[in-house]
């Protein structure tokens, strides 16, 4: 009976515990995620968000100073400032998605891309993306899962393929028709 008795006294305190630890996590992840600063904290002039139809033309990985005038065949959008309001959210971590990507390749051939510009059309901050092999390479790490970058580029009319081939497709077909409207 003692053993009994001892058993249920062990097990009712694993499980409070546990409860106890599942709590504490709770409220430091909400702490955290009220404590969290804006990704934006540097000025610019404006901010491009860009698909880049052939990203083979324009490859340096780990460059400091990216120039953007390299990247030719392209498909851009300038950023609202309710638009840049959203990419900070979500750059901040502000509003994370579960992100249940793959482990990550070693391609990194980046389509799509943010540039925060400054006055003189420089590059202050990038971010490059390739959503083929889920890597990132930024100026500043943020905090945004690649479920978050989809969901932006897609609302820009960017959308993300994750085959090459339906990328190229699509960019190509847009290119093609926005070069028949001014001949």
């Amino acid at each position: 009976m003692m053993r009994i008795l001892t058993i249920l006294i062990l097990c009712l305190l694993l499980v409070g515990c546990k409860e106890y630890k599942a709590t504490e996590s709770l409220k430091k992840a909400t702490v955290k995620k009220q404590n969290l600063k804006d990704y934006i904290d540097f000025e610019y002039d404006q901010v491009i968000a860009f698909a880049t139809v052939d990203p083979m033309e324009y490859h340096e990985t780990g460059a400091k100073d990216l120039d953007f005038n390299k990247f030719h065949d392209t498909i851009s959008r300038k950023l609202s400032p309710a638009q840049i309001k959203k990419l900070n959210t979500i750059l901040s971590g502000k509003e994370n998605k579960n992100d249940d990507s793959p482990l990550h390749a070693d391609c990194f051939y980046p389509r799509h891309n943010i540039a925060f510009l400054d006055k003189d059309k420089k590059v202050v901050n990038h971010i490059l993306i390739c959503f083929e092999c889920n890597n990132i390479e930024s100026s500043k790490p943020s905090l945004a899962s690649m479920k978050n970058y989809e969901d932006f580029f897609n609302s820009l009319g960017l959308k993300v393929f994750y085959s090459p081939f339906e990328h190229a497709d699509y960019y190509n077909s847009i290119k093609l028709s926005n070069n028949s409207k001014f001949k």
